[in-house]
């Protein structure tokens, strides 16, 4: 009966984790940005959580999205989410679906570089 009742309080608190790491993530920054309105040059993002610290540099030239390097990558689904930088530059987009399992890192991914972008 005590193995049940830990298991159950263990399960509460880790489905409480995970709606607050989600309400988090949703709260972050995320602007609207148009490549075409982006000059050439290189912008750096910072995007930090309780649970992922993202340091990214984005690369703009002629419009494009030419590279994303990661600078610092410290937390839970930061690797898990990373191929979602290939699909940003591979679509000239921002905004991109998240990768599957992945979806808390996707989004600070999504948030980091949209603000970069917008300074």
């Amino acid at each position: 009966m005590l193995l049940a009742l830990i298991c159950l309080m263990a399960g509460g608190w880790h489905v409480a984790r995970k709606k607050a790491r989600l309400r988090e993530a949703s709260s972050l920054p995320y602007y609207k940005i148009e490549m075409s309105q982006i000059a050439d040059g290189q912008y750096e993002g910072r995007t930090n959580t309780s649970f992922l610290h993202l340091h990214l540099m984005v690369t703009v030239e002629n419009h494009q999205l030419k590279n994303i390097e990661v600078l610092e990558n410290d937390g839970l689904d930061g690797e898990t989410a990373k191929p979602i930088i290939q699909e940003m530059i591979k679509q000239n987009k921002i905004v991109v679906p998240a990768i599957k399992g992945a979806e808390l890192g996707s989004l600070v991914y999504i948030s980091c570089v949209s603000t970069a972008l917008s300074l």
